[in-house]
């Protein structure tokens, strides 16, 4: 009753007004139209300017990241970072271009068409970001341009760099051509072509679509059109009305037509909206002067149902967009809460990993102090502290690895390093606690073309620990651990040598799922196999992370149960060789070993050597070899044996030794090859008379090493070798920068135990003024902390170094710091130290570096 009461108050209203009315509402509807298109481009618009501006925050971190010293130093280093951000970005092409408008890919399907190239080279040139299209053989692409100055190939520079993704990825952002919307976009450049064709479109050309229409205003369909190219081409808005008259489809229906231009791009916006039925509610309108009151109604009635039809289509349409807002709000807050989630994962695992080692420290240190009186168990708390120590050095390292990387500033520092130096160290680092869990271990090296190269030693050894410290982790106790190296020609030519690196467990292994995410950070697989072991989730992103800097590859291998290989290749530049003049007699060797590999490996390097080796795969192959050469007369004539400690079935090392002792006499050496701790087996070894040891990894250099101290009839344990490398620094004179008491205290104890005088400076400036009392040549080293008060240590350094004194300039300046990253070791170098050295520092490394120092300072040597 109130509708129909409504209506025909409505009626009477109408009937008195429509003459008014008539000729003002088509007028106010075109203006309603034309503000609703100017709301809805705006919108568009921003949404256009926030696509833009993420796709610029990765060029930018793309340059900062090369930006970084030595991070974009040549061609092919710029290639690789673009390389790895374009794939990381899931880019369709990233390109560079030259001055000239060359197009140089540096990553994706190569572009074959640009939209608008000179556009393009005109923008970069002049130092804009624009936004461009361009087609690649399989699709057609959206191009975020920006200057950019990189090295490229033949000693070129590019001008500018291309990000591209696919525009079906814009149109989707865009939401341009929703069918559901009541609104049309057309995509055009300055020129009328299409950038991508939306539904509706007829013709190649928007305005060659838009003179097929007809214009319900008084001007000519050709003057509109030309309106529209005036406004485009002065880069202004634009709006204007059309009628669409297209008998095939049945269309003839009035267009509202509202154009913006896009910045910094040659792209116009164009909105287009219908009257559709509106159109009719005029048309009804202006015929109701002749209607009686009846009619007037019947038509107010069906327009007020009409519109009220169009609102609902409209509020239907709001209402479903509101849904999808709604979806894509819970997708996007779910994927929040699960990175809130893998955060306080995160932190709850730190948490617990890093209270773990700091219970035992605080724990052991308790016990040590109630037990003072009992050397061995105070000993033994020392030790597990040292252990504990280390572990949350290593948590701590992991947290910080991750943090650099994350901001782009983790680079490489390449020096030259020996693979031989490198897996002893791995070897000591893993042998005791592989002792402890009960565990195998052997370590295979074959085809070593190179035993020095350039590398990152430091993150080289950080991505081998880790394999190994999860090997170790994960693997019970009576299982096996093995690491392999080899060599093999690279495709980057002579000068390069493709180095093999694999660690290898027989431990629980992993599910294919947790396989396939086992470098994204702060991911640990959730099973109670490995609830109780200790970790970040960081040490394999950042050993992934270290790989791809290095330009080489990780492969995976595992399965539950079945254990994991993890397979690292990278191609590593040669360093020059020292073991030319590496040299035996023509000595007859003997080489025992069920290894086949390591019979090859140990021959070939023996022969080079200059010596005549002969192999045996088991000790009773060995023992029958030299009853045979005893029963033809003769003992074989061996000056050595080289026996494996550990060989599968039959007999062991041990007891080929005294089998062969009986049959070779006591003056032929016999030394065990093993990749244990010499204190593990040194007690069974002496009783069969095993007169050295030989630890793996079997190196050329390791052989000589061994054999050569045979010449003297020395013994080669490694008690020998540490008599051999006792650090003295008898005499020598060093100057200790370091602001904390602790610190000071213990690098001054150290250093008098080992003979040294040491002056402590509580600070750079204290150090600096000491260095210029002092006389010429009165301190034979300087050993600088970073960080102190009133005068770091980069300043004291360059302090030092620029006094008017000969000794100034050639007194090593070592840096013992916390700032342990490849940047802060290169701050150094700048400032004019001569090594840098990480705390906690290695006691053993420190004193084996100051010993050589004082020795080529007493020898008169030079400088070191």
């Amino acid at each position: 009753a109130g509708f129909f009461f409504l209506l025909g108050l409505a009626c009477l209203v109408f009937f008195a007004l429509s003459t008014y009315m008539d000729g003002r509402t088509a007028q106010d509807v075109r203006r309603i139209a034309h503000v609703h298109l100017k709301g809805i481009l705006e919108q568009e618009k921003d949404r256009f300017e926030a696509i833009k501006s993420i796709r610029r925050t990765q060029v930018d971190s793309l340059k900062a990241t090369l930006q970084q010293p030595k991070a974009g130093a040549d061609s092919e280093a710029v290639k690789g970072a673009i390389a790895r951000a374009a794939l990381f970005q899931n880019l369709a092409n990233c390109s560079l271009v030259e001055e000239d408008g060359t197009l140089s890919n540096m990553y994706g399907t190569p572009i074959a068409k640009l939209g608008d190239p000179a556009f393009l080279l005109e923008s970069i040139l002049a130092g804009r970001q624009v936004v461009t299209g361009g087609w690649t053989a399989r699709e057609q692409l959206i191009i975020y341009a920006a200057p950019f100055s990189a090295p490229m190939s033949g000693g070129r520079r590019s001008v500018g760099i291309l990000w591209c993704k696919p525009i079906s990825m814009f149109q989707r952002m865009m939401d341009l051509d929703n069918p559901e919307s009541l609104v049309m976009f057309r995509l055009i450049r300055r020129d009328g072509s299409y950038v991508v064709q939306s539904r509706g479109t007829e013709k190649d050309n928007y305005y060659s679509q838009l003179l097929a229409y007809g214009t319900p205003e008084s001007r000519t369909i050709g003057q509109a059109v030309a309106d529209i190219k005036q406004a485009v081409a002065s880069g202004r808005d634009f709006v204007a009305n059309f009628r669409h008259v297209n008998p095939e489809r049945g269309v003839d229906e009035r267009r509202c037509v509202r154009g913006v231009p896009l910045m910094d791009s040659n792209w116009y916006l164009v909105a287009v909206i219908p009257y559709g039925v509106l159109d009719e509610v005029i048309e009804g309108m202006g015929a109701s002067m002749s209607w009686g009151a009846m009619a007037s109604a019947s038509v107010l009635g069906a327009g007020i149902l009409l519109v009220f039809l169009f609102y609902l289509r409209v509020v239907r349409g709001q209402m479903q967009e509101a849904r999808d807002a709604k979806e894509k709000a819970e997708e996007a807050q779910a994927a929040a809460e699960q990175a809130n989630r893998t955060k306080s994962d995160f932190l709850s695992n730190m948490s617990h990993d890093i209270r773990t080692p700091m219970n035992a420290i605080v724990g052991l240190t308790s016990i040590a102090r109630d037990h003072l009186d009992d050397r061995a168990r105070v000993d033994g708390c020392l030790r597990k502290i040292m252990i504990s120590g280390k572990q949350l050095l290593g948590l701590i390292n992991d947290v910080l690895d991750m943090s650099k990387i994350e901001s782009g500033k983790m680079t490489l520092k390449l020096e030259e390093i020996s693979l031989r130096e490198t897996m002893e160290t791995m070897c000591d680092i893993v042998r005791p606690q592989i002792r402890d869990k009960g565990q195998n271990f052997d370590v295979h090296i074959s085809n070593i073309l190179s035993e020095n190269v350039y590398c990152d030693g430091v993150r080289l050894n950080q991505v081998l620990l880790n394999f190994l410290s999860n090997a170790m982790k994960f693997t019970p106790e009576g299982g096996r651990v093995d690491i392999e190296l080899w060599q093999e020609r690279s495709p980057k030519g002579a000068a390069f040598v493709r180095t093999h690196f694999v660690v290898r467990d027989t431990g629980i292994g992993m599910s294919e799922e947790f396989k396939s995410k086992i470098f994204t950070a702060f991911e640990r697989e959730d099973s109670r196999r490995v609830h109780r072991t200790q970790g970040t989730g960081l040490g394999m992103a950042i050993s992934k992370y270290i790989v791809d800097a290095m330009g080489g590859s990780i492969e995976v291998e595992s399965a539950p149960g079945k254990g994991t290989r993890f397979h690292v290749a990278v191609d590593l530049e040669r360093a020059a060789e020292t073991g030319s003049d590496m040299k035996l007699p023509p000595w007859n060797i003997l080489v025992v070993d069920d290894s086949a590999e390591l019979r090859r490996t140990a021959e070939l390097s023996l022969r080079e050597l200059g010596t005549r080796p002969q192999t045996c795969r088991s000790g009773e192959e060995a023992v029958e070899l030299l009853q045979k050469a005893h029963a033809a007369g003769g003992g074989g004539n061996y000056f050595a044996a080289l026996i494996d400690y550990k060989m599968d079935g039959g007999m062991s090392g041990v007891q080929t030794a005294v089998k062969l002792r009986e049959l070779l006499g006591e003056n032929v050496p016999l030394l065990l090859i093993s990749a244990y701790d010499w204190d593990d087996i040194e007690v069974e070894a002496r009783k069969a008379s095993i007169d050295g040891f030989i630890p793996k990894p079997l190196f050329k250099s390791t052989l000589y090493r061994a054999l050569k101290r045979l010449i003297g009839n020395e013994a080669g344990t490694p008690e020998d070798e540490a008599a051999e490398e006792k650090t003295s620094l008898e005499g020598m004179r060093v100057l200790l920068a370091e602001d904390q008491p602790l610190n000071a205290e213990i690098a001054t104890t150290i250093l008098e135990e080992a003979g040294a005088k040491v002056d402590h400076a509580e600070d750079g400036a204290i150090a600096s003024r000491l260095f210029q009392e002092s006389g010429e040549g009165w301190y034979d080293v300087v050993l600088m902390d970073l960080r102190m008060p009133n005068m770091d240590g980069i300043e004291a350094a360059k302090t030092i170094r620029a006094m008017a004194r000969s000794d100034a300039r050639t007194v090593p300046i070592i840096a013992l710091t916390a700032d342990a990253f490849a940047e802060d070791a290169q701050r150094c170098r700048d400032a004019g130290m001569d090594a840098h050295m990480a705390k906690p520092v290695n006691v053993k490394l420190l004193l084996r570096k100051l010993a050589e120092l004082h020795r080529r300072r007493l020898d008169g040597s030079g400088e070191a």
